[in-house]
């Protein structure tokens, strides 16, 4: 999780190495790694999948990332930045699980 992450990046820098969060797998994970890497001084790159950006990431999120001149600016929106759009839950290859207490 995004703590868990923070705390490694912090234990990194501690010995003077850098870090660089990776992108490959939603925008979830995209908009967690940039909030981890604006608060790292230690981290050298954020890895982004434009193709995703581009393309796949706008069917499931209404705020997705903006590039400009190679750079990804900070997200903008509440929390994390962004959030599932709702007809992700009725897609035909969508699979949902959940919980409650």
């Amino acid at each position: 999780g995004i703590t868990e992450s923070r705390k490694l990046t912090a234990l990194a820098e501690s010995f003077g190495l850098p870090v660089a969060m990776h992108d490959c797998t939603g925008p979830f994970t995209l908009m967690a790694g940039l909030h981890l890497s604006l608060s790292a001084p230690n981290a050298i790159y954020q890895e982004s999948v434009r193709a995703y950006i581009r393309t796949w990431y706008s069917e499931l999120v209404p705020h997705s990332v903006e590039i400009v001149n190679g750079h990804i600016l900070p997200p903008t929106g509440i929390g994390i930045g962004t959030y599932l759009l709702p007809q992700v839950f009725e897609r035909p290859d969508a699979t949902v699980l959940s919980t409650s207490i």
